[in-house]
This record gives C-alpha cells, structure tokens and sequence, in this order.
C-alpha cells in the first residue's frame, strides 16, 4: 500500500443500529440465514451434511426439516444415530426412525457396523469409497452434486452400480459440471469446524477451493456459537430478517472477516460496527476479529479477494 493510500484508509465506529440499503450495483447476494424460516417450504437444492463429531447442543431437528437432502460423511452416521440415543427415553428409538439419511459415504473406517445396518435397513443409500485421494467430507460434496445435477445422476446414486474405490469421483467426472451452468446448491455442514485442528483447517481450505473449482456451491458451517462461509470476490451483501432471528441475547452480534487465504486483502465494508474503507488485511498482520453487526437487515462488504466470514449465533431452534 503506497503511503496516500494508507492515509485514505480508515476505520469509523457505527451506532448500535443503523440502515443499509442493498447495493444498486453489481454484487454477489448473501442470505446466510435462510434456514431459520418459521414456514415450512424448503428450498430444493438445499442439502444438510453431518461430519464425525460430536451434535451436542446442534438443533438436528430444526435443520433436517429446513434442507432436502441429508448425507452423512462416514462416522457422521455414528453421530446421528448417537444424537437420539437416550436409554431413559423409550421414545428416543421412535424419534429415531425420523431421520434416516438418504446417503452415507466414505471409507468407512470409522462408521459402525450396527449403526450402518440400522440405516441401510430403512432406505439409506450407502457407498463406500475406500480412495484416500479425497476425505470423507470431499465424497459426501461429491455426492451431493450427483443428487442435484440431473434426474439420471441422482438414479444412478441411488440405484446403480458404484465402484468401491472411487467410483463417485469417476462419475462426477463424466458429466463435467460447468458451474456457470448450475443454479447454487445450499450446503450446512455440521461438525466441521471444531474437534481436531487439522480437520477444521481442512474445513476451511475448501471453503476456499471449491469456490475456485464449483462457485455454484454455497457451504455454511454451523457450530453452536457461529456461522462461518466464504464471501466473494467483490462487493458482498450479506441480509437477514432482523438480528434478533440468530441472536436473541446481544444487540450488536458479533463477526469477524478473517483472511485465511494465501493472498492480502482490501476491504472496505457498510454496516459494521467498526467500518473499514480501503482497509489492508492479512492473517499476519490487520485482522478484523470481534467486530459486529450495526445493519438492521444486512450489511456490505467489499473485498479484493474471497474472505471467510463468521457470525455469532444464539439461539434455540424448532
């Protein structure tokens, strides 16, 4: 940054509260909380991913009903049918038999014998994929884009014959998905980030790659104290209902634009407590942690470069 560029920079506090319009110019449109609609209509290419860890204080329930298909990655499974285990509870087992996967996928090194019976007894399709090429977490993606592309990939999912090494790969392979030419697919990925460092990392990095490689890939990753996606490349309006619907207890939520990718990044931003104009931001250096949200309904960034941005959530779902 040349010396007049960094005394254009700055940083200007915002009032608890404050209106933003959506941008009349081009931009790429956010809507990271549409899951919490009361109504019962769900988005068709929404899909529901659960990874191997632990769901505790996840509402399971409430994202299952809001997404329309639901995939385990390996041990994912384990903790799914985990999530309902209550010894005490005879009405556990019931609950149970209410969310049964449409997929199971991985190398299944970590995924029970008695919980991968349970479900593939009660429809569920389950693929091993033994290839250490991808993680668990990458089959599943794999999967997904299958279930959406067309009605004949989704047949073949779920009825064909499917190589135990990568056969999913080498399917997804022949049909040359060109982003351009697919509508978004809404991905909440629960379990992700958390548990082993390593594994968040990843979680992270493709974040990162895949919006490189399918930008048609919405990923969400949801924990009980964030929500963590990707803004683009340019200008960003990330909207909500009001900040009440993911935060019940603090006025001004919390967020944090973190730049995790190989690259410094120039910002600039509307509708944050602490706004920034032409603002230079790197992971060794400026990093903008522990900000908030002024906006009533949303908020615009502007970055030179894709950016992670987290929200925190607090709040009981039904």
């Amino acid at each position: 940054m040349s010396k007049q560029e960094k005394l254009q920079s700055e940083v200007v506090e915002r009032p608890d509260d404050m209106e933003v319009e959506p941008p009349t110019e081009p931009h790429t449109h956010i809507q990271p909380f549409e899951f919490l609609k009361i109504d019962d209509n769900v988005e068709e290419r929404t899909a529901l991913m659960i990874l191997n860890q632990s769901l505790h204080g996840l509402n399971l329930r409430a994202l299952w009903k809001r997404t329309n298909i639901h995939i385990c990655a390996d041990g994912g499974a384990n903790q799914l049918f985990d999530y309902f285990q209550d010894k005490t509870n005879e009405s556990s087992t019931a609950l149970r038999e209410q969310y049964i996967p449409n997929y199971i996928v991985g190398d299944f090194d970590s995924l029970r014998d008695d919980v991968r019976s349970y479900y593939e007894i009660r429809g569920t399709r389950v693929i091993e994929q033994t290839s250490q090429y991808s993680t668990d977490f990458m089959k599943a993606m794999s999967t997904i884009q299958l279930h959406f592309h067309s009605d004949t990939s989704r047949k073949h999912l779920r009825e064909g014959e499917i190589n135990n090494n990568n056969g999913i790969d080498v399917y997804l392979d022949t049909i040359k998905i060109v982003p351009s030419e697919q509508s978004d697919i809404k991905i909440y990925i629960l379990s992700g980030i958390g548990g082993r460092f390593d594994q968040t990392i990843h979680s992270i990095s493709q974040l990162y790659q895949l919006n490189s490689s399918h930008s048609h890939l919405q990923l969400f990753f949801l924990t009980k104290d964030d929500l963590i996606f990707l803004l683009k490349k340019g200008k960003n309006y990330i909207s909500y209902p009001a900040k009440s619907s993911f935060h019940h207890a603090r006025k001004v939520p919390v967020c944090g634009l973190l730049p995790l990718g190989n690259s410094t990044i120039m910002l600039s931003s509307y509708g944050l407590k602490y706004d920034v104009s032409n603002w230079e931001s790197r992971i060794a250096g400026n990093v903008s942690s522990s900000n908030g949200l002024s906006g009533i309904n949303g908020v615009i960034v502007d970055s030179s470069d894709p950016i992670v941005m987290n929200i925190e959530i607090n709040l009981e779902l039904s």
